[in-house]
């Protein structure tokens, strides 16, 4: 069997209600010169078994691998799907999310046409709970609050002026998250991009370095992803204040360490410093609303208390802490 042009690879833990669905989405695709690569994350139900009874279906183009323990996150089963993938592209997509019959062909064609390492779609659609579907903007009440009049109705091309692409992205005008996306597989290779092992926000660290790498970055007004949302899933459930320091100075590490080896970064410390500030300032708008119910003294006690950690990130820690340093001198100037 020739090697296939694209890969589809699919994280899955505990999906079994969703898993056949999904890969029927992409046995239904237009285009078949795919292979799937399914990572199971060491489910505790029967998504595996739902995953091998579809076996039969795919003529050898469906393949199971698995972690050798729960990662808990969707990074590290991404990573093994990338390694042991063949495709010239790949692209992910969730174990209850579906992929859209075209969008497999029309990856393909853009990404050929336009010689592109990054095909992102701007456009998805959302499967709720109760079984609706609905088009949205991805970024609308994800991203941004600013009108949404930069989008794309036709193949664009991003610049290769990487302060323009990361003034757009520190106006949140780029989705970050995987799905929905192409990727040229040797231009992950190339430059050793992968998803950091953190239990989550890996993805947003992903794309960001995909964008700044990236020599053709082309968006496109594309669909190519349903997107279930699901309550209670990896991405909703609620975290310790102690597991959120510890992702957010691995995270904070791992984009300061990145930039020291781009020339861009070494010659403007001002966006260097505001991407940080960027990372820290979108992971604290989760944690405010985690924590909306608690008295705010409460929670710097708590704060305090976690961030003598010994386990924390060392180099993360003291860019947290300097955040918080400069973040509480602006509060004090606008209150004064």
């Amino acid at each position: 069997m020739s090697e296939p042009k694209i890969s589809v690879i699919i994280p899955l833990y505990n999906a079994e209600k969703f898993i056949r669905q999904t890969l029927i989405s992409v046995l239904a695709s237009k285009f078949k010169d795919y292979e799937i690569i399914l990572v199971d994350d060491c489910s505790t139900d029967s998504g595996v078994a739902e995953a091998e009874k579809m076996l039969p279906h795919f003529d050898g183009r469906l393949k199971i691998f698995s972690t050798e323990k729960n990662s808990g996150s969707g990074g590290v089963p991404r990573n093994i799907g990338v390694k042991n993938s063949a495709g010239k592209y790949v692209t992910f997509v969730d174990a209850d999310d579906f992929l859209l019959p075209t969008a497999l062909g029309e990856f393909f064609e853009l990404a050929e046409n336009f010689s592109a390492d990054v095909v992102h779609t701007e456009k998805c659609l959302i499967f709720n709970d109760k079984g609706a579907v609905n088009f949205t903007w991805d970024e609308v009440g994800v991203q941004s609050d600013e009108p949404h009049d930069e989008f794309v109705d036709a193949p664009f091309m991003e610049s290769k002026k990487l302060d323009e692409r990361i003034r757009r992205y520190l106006r949140k005008k780029f989705f970050w998250l995987p799905w929905g996306k192409f990727f040229r597989r040797d231009f992950l290779l190339k430059n050793k991009i992968d998803f950091p092992q953190i239990i989550y926000s890996e993805d947003m660290v992903f794309c960001f370095k995909c964008l700044c790498l990236a020599k053709k970055y082309l968006r496109v007004p594309n669909i190519a992803n349903i997107h279930r949302v699901v309550g209670g899933s990896m991405s909703t459930k609620g975290y310790s204040l102690k597991i959120s320091l510890e992702v957010i100075t691995k995270i904070l590490a791992d984009i300061d360490e990145f930039m020291s080896g781009v020339k861009f970064f070494k010659r403007e410390p001002n966006y260097r410093q505001a991407v940080l500030k960027f990372f820290a300032d979108k992971h604290f708008s989760f944690e405010k609303n985690r924590f909306r119910d608690v008295p705010s003294h409460e929670v710097e006690k708590i704060f305090r208390d976690e961030l003598k950690n010994p386990a924390l990130n060392p180099t993360g820690k003291n860019l947290l802490v300097a955040y918080l340093y400069d973040e509480r001198i602006l509060t004090a100037m606008r209150n004064s």
